[in-house]
């Protein structure tokens, strides 16, 4: 009879043992799938980091021209007749002025 309930309890023990390991293993698969795919996960991490990456050089080129156009500004409020000569590539007058535009052939005079 005790040898009886001896294995008894052996055999709960070992069961308790097996849920317990099972439950262990289930919540590390659990944690680990989390750290990798989940919300604040490794993939998540990475993908953030490389678009991150792309910002900062957007952010770059930016600056960059923004830089060139104060440049430009500046010139422009140094040089007014470099103002007025872009002004006129672009087809703008001032009041008052007529425009002409040729079409680029030469007339010819019959000598």
């Amino acid at each position: 009879m005790r040898n009886v309930r001896h294995k008894k309890v052996r055999e709960n023990r070992r069961k308790r043992r097996i849920v317990f390991m099972t439950i262990g293993i289930l919540f590390f698969i659990y944690l680990t799938l989390t750290m990798i795919i989940g919300e604040k996960g490794l993939l998540t991490y990475i993908k953030l980091k490389s678009m991150k990456k792309t910002l900062l050089a957007e952010t770059m080129t930016m600056k960059k021209q923004n830089e060139e156009a104060r440049r430009q500004v500046e010139a422009m409020e140094s040089e007014p007749d470099r103002a007025e000569e872009l002004a006129r590539e672009y087809g703008l007058t001032k009041e008052g002025e007529l425009i002409f535009k040729f079409d680029g052939q030469q007339l010819q005079s019959d000598n």
